[in-house]
């Protein structure tokens, strides 16, 4: 079965950065482009709880972060 255009901007994203100025840009360029299920987080300790809940398509992850690195939350 072919993937619609409409599938693909309802994917789940979730973006994961602690700069807030990244975060906010790349939600911006992803909402310009269509995409509507977005979700942000600068607390790299919440991504897989909402994971969990949200099923994520995608995670655009920092790997540099204070506390617990992009590295780090791939391996939980």
């Amino acid at each position: 079965m072919p993937v619609s255009d409409a599938d693909i901007l309802n994917a789940g994203i979730l973006i994961v950065d602690d700069l807030e100025a990244n975060v906010k840009l790349l939600e911006q360029l992803l909402r310009s482009a269509g995409y509507v299920r977005i979700t942000t987080t600068r607390d790299p300790h919440s991504v897989c709880a909402l994971h969990r809940v949200n099923h994520y398509d995608l995670i655009l992850l920092d790997l540099r972060m204070p506390g617990m690195d992009g590295f780090q939350v791939m391996e939980r």
